[in-house]
């Protein structure tokens, strides 16, 4: 490696290569160096010819530029990570040093005899010599006892001209007692001093420095730092969530991240005197296997950092989904027959991630367990035997020094370890954990068949708590995929979605978890969901189908039936009874239908209701399903559950769960169902509006009316019609229901084409946020239209004023005073749809079924939401003379699917295929378009 030294020629600097006297934090030596004869030949022909100072700036901006775009080469090559931030490092060195030197030899002999001299340093990642290309140059300027005139004639020049060349510069000046002071009490600062390096100045200067921080604090206060670092370790992961496996990873701060590595190396110089993988190789902290699986993450994660850096043009370290494919392809990931190239490339950085996670753990753990030859001997006083030749010290687990084939003796204690720590509250010490991912290989089919391993397994999953960590932890150690193989398959598999935010593995893990906090969950949702929760019977099977559910992705389209066959040859392989296996099956094959039933079919439908029932049969499938279905939504990624969510669920539970108790209804047809009804409201109605009034209101009504609108809501409208009866153009009311997130809105009006998205443009101009609509024409011509709305964050809007301005504004819109369009502009330019933008992963998907419903078409809508979505759609289906009569909307993550229930304007089905297509492209061309 080379790095430069500026040497004094009279007054003029010249820059000389001379080898490193610093390592490189893996100990190895970069593959690029800094070529500056042509820098040292241009400074001195300025100084000589007294060129201004923008002529420095000028050839040291051009220098830069030059080597900048040298090293993009080298990555863009494919250039490892390591050499890129080293050759970037280097490069800086240059320009640093070149200045200090230059400031030094300009300035006043008599004030350089003067003073104590001072030395300049590179701390944090330029310490380590681990420069992204948007990193900050960190500096420290470090004196003997005082500051004095020479120091502030150095300094000033060094800083100003960095800035004027375009480097981010943090800097600090201090003394070396100063220093001291300071990393005492600010943990930041002593990191960043434990990785500091001697750029120019005084050598001897910063060897003191380097001694006295060792002696007063390092080594002084190891106990303490350690203490401090690995707290701050984990308050870090806690703001930057307990995930590795997210779908937009922090690369630098979040679990997995370099901040692991640097944790470590931290903690390694302080307690080993050790900084680089080679040297943590050398003082057994880490294995040969290991040192390697340690470079090549690091290196991994770097060069994708310098990648991130590239392609946002300053720093950037969130890994988002919006250039993940562009990463990917920029970094030599391709598309193949197999898998995309997006795919290897984020399974490559989960791998990585979790070396980098795990590697820093254990180093961290091997620097501060048994630190010396009297701590050992306390520790192994204090071993306590629990069974199965294990001991306990400190609630850890190890294996009994008398016994180091453990695993290989009796491959299913590899399962039953885990029983213990579950069972005992303790953890794995680092040790068994290498031992557990050294013996996987011997469990083979007969421990997969083993009654006793599935005892331990299922008694694992039956545990009221704990259940989710202790199969994480399986998993991360191999057990869990050694016993599953086909749950291995789903090892940081990504599905690439702005949906699903974690991995396979760990959105499972989650799901999991979220079963083991029903009790909290309970008091969120009242008795009726504490009661299903604590009634909740067979939990280590619920559990199963939970871990099992996804087990058919990455297999192709419609996982949940491959799912379902694939779990169905692992339960007979385990051994699980028939009874019992037949409701894992039926769980797994059936975990989206609920989900799908909820927020995309008409619930108000007795007949879907009806053929849910059937296909669900027992109530306790049905609660069973019901919380797997909500555990997996909710396991999804934050935001992804919403209280309109939950009341959907709810209210499909809630249905099938009377048609199971009163028994599936045979042979009544939707007409004597809504004779039956009739007869049934008008006695309950007539009290209050008369026998005629109702009689002719529920005549006019189309049957589905009478089949889904309760009493209390029919009395409502009868109320609210007879407001325009009296010479309303519009009669409107609400209704807020908080509990549940929403609120509802009912207009009645004479039918007119267009109308709906009238009143859509018209909630969306106040910012409201549309879940559902119903709408019913009577045979009068009176069309009554049905809103649940919120306020776009799950809230239910209950302010009069609001409804008030509403309603004002819904006059003029319907009595033409106004076009919604406008209104929609001058309220809140922002709700306008705008254009996607070229590029987005977000596909427009229009589709149609005629199936699902017998009186209705079923319109299918994907794309990006955002505000004013649902007034394009309504409004594009109204030019189009397409009538709708009901409608869901249901956001997932920020994709929006819009379900309507469509008709043509004769309240026929859309049977024509080059309607349906005509109408198809039309929305297609809108929804790419936005508004002109």
């Amino acid at each position: 490696m080379k790095r430069f030294q500026v040497i004094t020629k009279g007054r003029f600097a010249l820059l000389r290569h001379r080898g490193a006297n610093a390592a490189s934090p893996t100990g190895d030596t970069p593959t690029a160096s800094v070529e500056c004869s042509t820098l040292a030949g241009t400074l001195h022909s300025l100084l000589q010819g007294g060129h201004a100072a923008n002529g420095l700036i000028s050839v040291l901006r051009g220098f830069i530029a030059d080597e900048r775009a040298r090293i993009l080469e080298i990555h863009r090559n494919g250039g490892t990570g390591q050499a890129v931030v080293r050759s970037i490092a280097t490069l800086t060195d240059a320009v640093v040093t070149s200045l200090f030197q230059l400031s030094e030899t300009a300035c006043d002999p008599t004030l350089r005899r003067r003073s104590d001299g001072c030395a300049l340093i590179a701390l944090g990642g330029y310490g380590r010599r681990e420069m992204n290309p948007a990193s900050d140059v960190d500096l420290m300027f470090v004196y003997p006892r005082r500051a004095d005139t020479y120091l502030d004639t150095i300094l000033h020049p060094v800083l100003s001209t960095l800035w004027d060349v375009g480097f981010v510069v943090g800097h600090c000046c201090r003394s070396i007692d100063d220093c001291v002071r300071m990393a005492r009490t600010d943990l930041p600062s002593c990191s960043s001093m434990i990785e500091a390096r001697h750029l120019a100045g005084d050598p001897a200067i910063y060897q003191a420095f380097s001694a006295k921080l060792g002696r007063s604090v390092l080594y002084k206060h190891a106990d303490t730092l350690v203490k401090q670092k690995i707290e701050e370790l984990h308050q870090r992961h806690y703001r930057y969530g307990t995930s590795i496996y997210v779908q937009e990873p922090h690369i630098k701060e979040g679990p997995g991240g370099l901040r692991d590595l640097h944790a470590a190396l931290c903690i390694a110089r302080i307690t080993q005197r050790v900084g680089t993988s080679s040297e943590l190789a050398q003082k057994g902290l880490l294995g040969q296997e290991e040192r390697e699986r340690w470079d090549l993450a690091l290196d991994f994660v770097l060069r994708l950092r310098n990648e991130l850096h590239y392609l946002h043009r300053g720093k950037n370290d969130v890994l988002s989904l919006s250039v993940q494919e562009q990463v990917a392809a920029n970094l030599g990931f391709l598309d193949t027959a197999r898998s995309y190239g997006v795919e290897q490339f984020m399974q490559r950085y989960y791998l990585a991630a979790k070396d980098i996670s795990q590697l820093s753990a254990q180093v961290i753990s091997r620097c501060t367990q048994g630190r010396s030859q009297v701590e050992r001997v306390i520790r192994r006083l204090k071993a306590r035997d629990i069974g199965d030749d294990l001991t306990e010290i400190d609630r850890c687990i190890y294996v009994s020094p008398k016994h180091r084939g453990l695993f290989q003796d009796d491959p299913v204690r590899l399962l039953k370890v885990f029983w213990y720590a579950q069972q005992m509250g303790y953890t794995l010490s680092q040790e068994i954990q290498d031992a557990i991912r050294a013996d996987t290989h011997f469990i083979d089919e007969g421990v997969r068949r083993s009654s006793r391993a599935l005892g331990f397994f299922l008694t694992v999953l039956r545990e009221p708590k704990g259940v989710a960590a202790t199969l994480r932890s399986m998993h991360e150690l191999g057990v869990l995929g050694a016993y599953i193989p086909e749950f291995a398959k789903l090892t940081r598999l990504i599905q690439f979605d702005f949906y699903h935010r974690y991995t396979v593995d760990e959105h499972t893990f989650m799901a999991i978890e979220t079963l083991e906090h029903l009790d909290e969950v309970s008091r969120l949702y009242g008795e009726e969901f504490r009661s299903l929760a604590s009634d909740a019977k067979r939990l280590e099977i619920l559990r199963l189908a939970l871990l099992l559910h996804d087990i058919g992705k990455g297999e192709g389209a419609d996982h949940a039936s491959k799912s379902a066959s694939i779990v169905e040859a692992i339960l007979h392989r385990m051994g699980i009874p028939e009874p019992d296996a037949d409701t894992v099956v039926f769980l797994v094959a059936r975990h989206l239908e609920m989900s799908h039933i909820a927020q995309r079919l008409d619930l108000d439908d007795e007949a879907i209701i009806i053929d849910f029932a059937k296909k669900v049969q027992t109530l306790d499938r049905l609660k069973m399903l019901y919380l797997l279905t909500f555990a997996d939504i909710k396991a999804v990624g934050p935001g992804v559950w919403t209280e309109w969510k939950g009341t959907l669920l709810w209210e499909l539970y809630i249905k099938t769960h009377t048609v199971l108790i009163r028994g599936i209804p045979e042979g009544e047809d939707d007409l004597a169902r809504a004779e039956r009804i009739t007869s049934q409201l008008t006695q309950e109605l007539s009290p209050e509006f008369g026998a005629e009034a109702v009689k002719r209101h529920l005549q006019e009504a189309p049957t589905r009316y009478l089949l889904t609108i309760p009493p209390h809501k029919i009395a409502s409208h009868m109320r609210v019609i007879a407001r325009v009866q009296r010479g309303e153009e519009a009669a409107s009311q609400w209704a807020a229901f908080p509990l549940a997130g929403y609120s509802e809105f009912t207009v009645c009006a004479c039918g007119r084409h267009g109308r709906f998205a009238q009143v859509v443009g018209t909630l969306t101009a106040s910012g409201m946020n549309i879940l559902s609509a119903q709408i019913f024409t009577l045979a009068s011509g009176m069309v009554i239209r049905h809103f649940r709305v919120d306020n776009g964050r799950g809230v239910a809007i209950e302010d009069p004023a609001v409804w008030d301005r509403v309603v004002a504004d819904l006059q003029e819109v319907l009595t033409g005073t106004v076009a919604v369009h406008d209104l929609i502009k001058s309220r809140r330019k922002e709700v306008l749809v705008r254009p996607i933008q070229q590029g987005t992963v977000f596909p427009i998907k229009v589709e149609f079924d005629n199936l699902v419903s017998q009186a209705y078409t079923v319109l299918d809508i994907r794309t990006r939401d955002r505000l004013g979505l649902l007034y394009l759609i309504t409004s594009t289906l109204s030019q189009l003379e397409v009538d709708i009569r009901s409608a869901k909307i249901t956001t997932e993550a920020e994709q929006v699917v819009d379900v309507f229930y469509v008709t043509n304007k004769d309240g026929s089905k859309l049977i024509d295929e080059g309607r349906r297509a005509q109408i198809g492209i039309e929305l297609e061309r809108v929804l790419a378009e936005g508004f002109n």
